[in-house]
């Protein structure tokens, strides 16, 4: 997988002497240049992540409860035989707790037949049964076992699955080799923007870094970075 970076730079123009000479006071003010790149490098990925939800029902609360809290058991030791420990199955409420967990679900309508001593007649009822709600989040780090493991989950009729999102822990050395060609890139196109006008460029004022999130980079953060250049003393 490929993750990128990009590099804004801002820059002070130098004005030569003959021509700063010449300038008006208001014109003292340095002139700027604004350029930005983008480099990329491959990353490997280590990590997949498939989000479960799956339910469990009964006539109680209680009973849905308990349905649903053996329903995850089995999928936690299944996912266990597999080598998936169960610190990476992390289950919502250890997240927040979040509306929903039981629901109750009204049932069609039926009727039975009451007799009295002087008629007969129907009676509508309506039924009440409760769902129990569950999401785990499976982390996946031997990517080979992907296939087993949504193979051992719709095996246990679980069918809502997200699609499963590959991302990389450990970026920190491609970043910084990517945020030092960018940076490169974006000094020689400033370069040669100043060059071209017959100015040249000045020192570093400031340097910032932003991260900004990109969809289709797996998960990882782009980073912006600014620099501004005073001029030459």
């Amino acid at each position: 997988m490929k993750a990128a970076w990009s590099v804004s730079l801002v820059c002070a123009l130098m004005i030569p002497l003959s021509i700063a000479a010449q300038a008006r006071p208001e014109d003292s003010a340095p002139s700027q240049v604004r350029t930005a790149a983008t480099a990329e490098r491959s990353v490997q990925a280590d990590l997949a992540i498939v989000t479960l939800n799956f339910f469990a029902e009964d006539t109680t609360p209680a009973a849905a409860g308990r349905k649903l809290a053996a329903k995850t058991d089995s999928l936690r030791r299944a996912l266990g035989a597999l080598g998936i420990p169960r610190d990476s199955l992390v289950n919502r409420s250890r997240w927040y707790w979040w509306p929903g967990r039981i629901v109750a679900v009204p049932q069609p309508l039926r009727y039975i037949q009451r007799d009295t001593p002087t008629r007969r007649y129907s009676e509508s009822v309506q039924d009440t049964i409760y769902r129990a709600n569950e999401t785990i989040e499976v982390q996946i780090r031997d990517l080979g076992k992907v296939g087993a493991v949504l193979d051992t989950v719709m095996g246990r009729g679980i069918t809502q699955i997200s699609d499963v999102r590959f991302s990389a822990t450990n970026v920190t050395a491609a970043q910084e080799e990517a945020l030092r060609e960018a940076t490169k890139r974006a000094r020689r196109q400033a370069d040669a923007i100043a060059t071209a006008s017959g100015m040249a460029l000045g020192a570093v004022m400031s340097l910032s870094s932003q991260p900004v999130s990109r969809y289709g980079l797996c998960a990882l953060k782009e980073a912006n970075r600014f620099a501004s250049f005073a001029p030459d003393r």
